[in-house]
C-alpha cells in the first residue's frame, strides 16, 4: 500500500500577517502535525516547503499567487499521483498548473 502523499501550500499571509512584515505562509499536515509557518519573502517560503516535502515523501508543493491561484507545483517521491499529474513519471517536477 502506497503512502498519502503530503500536500504543502504556499500562499500569501493574511492583511494583519502582512502588516507585520510577514507576506507568505507554508501550510500542511505532517501525519497528525499541522505546519503553519510565516516567511517574509515567497522564495523563504517556497524553499521551506520544498525542504519539508523532500523529508516527508511522498509530498506535493504547491505554490499560489497572490490572487489565490495556483502558480505552479512540484511532486516528490513515489506516490499516487495528484489530479492533474496522471501520466507523468514519479518524482517529475511540476509546473504543471
Amino acid at each position: 500500500m502506497t503512502a498519502k502523499r503530503t500536500v504543502y501550500h504556499v500562499s500569501p499571509s493574511g492583511d494583519r500577517a502582512a502588516a507585520a512584515g510577514v507576506k507568505w505562509q507554508v501550510e500542511g499536515r505532517e501525519g497528525r502535525r499541522l505546519l503553519h509557518e510565516p516567511h517574509r519573502t515567497q522564495k523563504e517560503a517556497i524553499d521551506s516547503a520544498r525542504g519539508h516535502a523532500r523529508e516527508h515523501t511522498p509530498a506535493q508543493v504547491v505554490v499560489h499567487a497572490r490572487d489565490g491561484h495556483i502558480r505552479t507545483a512540484y511532486a516528490y517521491g513515489d506516490g499516487p499521483a495528484p489530479p492533474g499529474e496522471r501520466g507523468r513519471r514519479p518524482g517529475e517536477r511540476g509546473g504543471v498548473f
